[in-house]
C-alpha cells in the first residue's frame, strides 16, 4: 500500500501541499502538518508539543498517536509503547524511537500496512544561513517557521557542513527496506535523506 508521509521541512511548499490535498492516498503527517493537510493519521512525539497546541489538536478528526501514556490519557490520543531500537518495529504494539516525529511517523505508517512510503517535507537539512531564530514561514528549517523556544530540538546540533542533521540521518540509515519489504521514495527536493530512492512528488501522488 502506498501512502504519503508528510514532514514539516521547507520542501513542503504550497505547490506540494496542493498535490497532497488532491491525492486520494492515505496521508500520514507529523506535528504541524495538520494545519495544511487533511490528515488520516497524525503523530507527535513531544509532550510539550501536545501541551502547546492543545486546542488545535483537540479539534482534529484524524487518528492521533503518541508513545506517552500521559499524553494519550490527557488528549485522547492512541498510545503505542516506544523503545530505543534500530529500524522500524515489526511488532504492531511497539514503536522504535528515532529522535524525532518524522522518523517515528514512518513506524506508525508501517503498522498501518504501508509498504510504499512517499516522503515530502523530509529535508533533514537546515537551510543556508539558518541561525536557529529565523521566523519567516517557508524560510526556516520548517515550512511553518520556527517553533517556540521550548519546542526547539536539534537546532544546530551535530550539523554537517551543508546543514545536514547527521544524528537524525544515522537513525534513518538503520531502516533496512529489503528486510521489511518496503520502498521509500523521498520527494523532498534538496534533501539530505538521499540514501533512499529520490523522486518527484507529482509522479507519486
Amino acid at each position: 500500500m502506498r501512502a504519503l508521509i508528510i514532514g514539516t521541512g521547507p520542501s513542503l511548499t504550497p505547490q506540494a501541499i496542493d498535490l497532497i490535498n488532491q491525492s486520494k492516498l492515505l496521508k500520514f503527517g507529523c506535528n504541524l502538518a495538520y494545519r495544511v493537510v487533511n490528515l488520516d493519521v497524525l503523530y507527535c512525539n513531544n509532550k510539550e508539543f501536545w501541551t502547546h497546541y492543545r486546542d488545535e489538536l483537540a479539534a482534529l478528526d484524524c487518528a492521533k498517536w503518541t508513545y506517552c501514556e500521559e499524553v494519550a490519557q490527557e488528549h485522547g490520543a492512541k498510545y503505542i509503547q516506544g523503545i530505543w531500537a534500530p529500524g522500524l518495529s515489526a511488532d504492531p504494539n511497539v514503536l522504535h524511537w528515532g529522535h524525532g516525529s518524522g522518523y517515528e511517523l514512518m513506524g506508525i505508517a508501517y503498522h498501518y500496512g504501508v509498504t510504499e512510503f512517499v516522503l515530502i517535507g523530509y529535508d533533514l537539512r537546515f537551510p543556508a544561513g539558518y541561525d536557529g531564530i529565523k521566523q519567516v514561514t517557508g524560510g526556516d528549517r520548517h515550512f511553518f517557521g520556527e517553533y517556540p523556544p521550548e519546542l526547539q530540538h536539534w537546532t544546530k546540533f551535530n550539523m554537517g557542513g551543508n546543514g545536514e542533521l547527521n544524528g537524525l540521518l544515522d537513525c534513518y540509515r538503520t531502516i533496512n527496506t529489503s528486510d521489511l519489504g518496503l520502498r521509500i521514495v523521498n520527494c523532498s527536493p534538496g534533501t539530505a535523506l538521499d540514501f533512499f530512492e529520490v523522486g518527484e512528488l507529482a509522479e507519486w501522488v
